[in-house]
């Protein structure tokens, strides 16, 4: 199925603690946002859109310049509204799906964007969800 994603990477991090961003934290060698922009763009994005703050755009870009149709983007004061200045930047048919990500989110995998394309199939929307981590459960 042809899709195109917008990740969210323009948030405050505050629960983060001190540091960088979430986002740009690093994860195994690598920043956080780099893992969800090439799974991603690895399950076959036709386009791929980084929402993140003003002064983080040409770092963003920097990081994923070896990916193929991504633009990036400055968000909005809210999640909202960097959701909403992510899906202005596409330019695909009104009826593309569009799978929105949480750039503080590394472990995304292709099998769970495979079923959330999958469910998009007869439905309007989908939401991937996991299970709870084992540590959580009575």
């Amino acid at each position: 199925m042809i899709f195109s994603a917008v990740i969210v990477a323009a948030g405050a991090s505050l629960r983060a603690g001190p540091g960088a961003p979430k986002p740009w934290r690093d994860l195994g060698g690598r920043p956080v946002l780099d893992w969800s922009a090439r799974a991603l763009s690895g399950a076959g994005a036709r386009r791929l859109v980084v929402v993140t703050t003003a002064d983080r755009i040409d770092a963003a870009r920097a990081l994923l310049s070896d990916l193929p149709d991504l633009s990036v983007v400055e968000g909005g004061a809210t999640r909202s509204l960097s959701v909403r200045a992510g899906l202005a930047a596409l330019d695909g048919p009104p009826n593309e799906p569009v799978l929105v990500h949480d750039a503080a989110r590394p472990f995304l995998s292709g099998e769970v964007i495979g079923r959330v394309l999958e469910a998009l199939a007869t439905a309007d929307g989908a939401l991937a969800a996991l299970p709870v981590a084992d540590s959580l459960r009575r």
